[in-house]
């Protein structure tokens, strides 16, 4: 990405479309609906360019989603740093898998950040534990589905030039 600067850029304005979609309101039922779009932007560009995304800028962006959100300080910082640490170090074995098992594993790794938050809010006596906030883990592996090509056409639109 040296050679190609409206790379970073689409890489800053994917990331900042991301909080933003993240902090969008939404009306009751589709709040609960709401994908995790922070976490399929990052590990995009863990899985695509993992020598330029790392566990610092993950750790940075749950950082900013921990302030915007008012939640406790650290706990969407860790977790997506926890999740970068593990697809870093997989991510060659990451890259082979089909999408649909990109899907199942970006479910899981939804599930894990959701248990966090969970842990994090009990920690403090904020525990809320329905189950309704398992809800995110579908369509968040199911936007995979189509967030993966087209941001990959993008890249390649923004690299070409």
């Amino acid at each position: 990405m040296d050679s190609h600067p409206q790379g970073l850029l689409f890489l800053g304005v994917s990331l900042l479309l991301a909080i933003l979609l993240s902090i969008v309101p939404l009306s009751g039922a589709l709040a609960w609906l709401r994908p995790d779009w922070l976490l399929l932007i990052l590990l995009y560009w863990l899985l695509a360019i993992p020598e330029r995304v790392g566990i610092a800028l993950c750790w940075t962006c749950g950082l900013v989603q921990d302030i915007l959100f008012g939640s406790v300080l650290g706990q969407n910082a860790f977790s997506l740093a926890v999740i970068a640490y593990m697809v870093q170090i997989s991510y060659q074995q990451l890259r082979m898998f089909s999408l649909r098992k990109q899907a199942a594993l970006i479910a899981l790794l939804e599930l894990f950040r959701i248990l966090v938050d969970q842990w994090a809010q009990s920690l403090n006596g904020l525990s809320q534990t329905h189950w309704l906030v398992f809800l995110p883990i579908l369509p968040t592996a199911l936007l995979w589905l189509l967030l993966r090509p087209t941001m990959a056409w993008w890249q390649r639109v923004f690299m070409a030039n």
